[in-house]
């Protein structure tokens, strides 16, 4: 019986030491992977600045490539045509717009229009009548009319309050002198 008991006392010390010696472990492993971790991240880091910069410097590069492009294209002669001809055509744009507008013809064609677009909206406002819609202008007057009763209303909800308060005052002055 003392031998069981021996037997079952070294099975749990096994059994303890088993344990403490996988804790230890664990905290071992533990520590390993938090410095490899750090490492990791010192490591990503440094590699995301020199990306960075990499990425900066060619990006600088080529927007100074750009512009160099840009100038020396816009040195060449075909360039030089190109905005002249641009200019040209914008003065002979503005010098035919100026022409058309003087036209007889084009001013009655914009008085005709100016008729049209108020026969429009008289024929708009007499079927939005007739259906009993109200039209826009409509709307915004009658918003006009409810904001100055709002306002008159609240004028006159606040004669009332401040009558009731001058009103203690004054029975106030009166108790007072008596």
């Amino acid at each position: 019986m003392a031998q069981q008991a021996t037997l079952v006392q070294e099975g749990f010390d096994r059994v303890r030491d088993a344990y403490e010696s996988v804790e230890d472990e664990a905290k071992r492993v533990q520590r390993q992977l938090r410095t490899r971790r750090r490492k990791l991240e010192r490591q990503l880091s440094s590699t995301r600045k020199d990306l960075e910069k990499r990425i900066d410097s060619t990006r600088k590069d080529i927007e100074k490539r750009a512009r160099k492009l840009r100038s020396e294209v816009s040195k060449t002669p075909a360039a030089k045509r190109l905005d002249s001809t641009r200019k040209d055509i914008e003065k002979r744009a503005r010098k035919l717009r100026n022409e058309v507008s003087k036209n007889p013809a084009v001013k009655r064609i914009e008085a005709w229009r100016k008729d049209v677009q108020k026969q429009y909206e008289a024929g708009v406002e007499s079927v939005l009548g007739a259906l009993q819609i109200a039209s826009k202008s409509d709307l915004q007057r009658i918003d006009r009319k409810i904001s100055q009763l709002s306002r008159k209303l609240k004028e006159m909800e606040q004669r009332p309050k401040a009558a009731s308060k001058a009103a203690p005052k004054a029975s106030e002055t009166s108790s007072a002198t008596a």
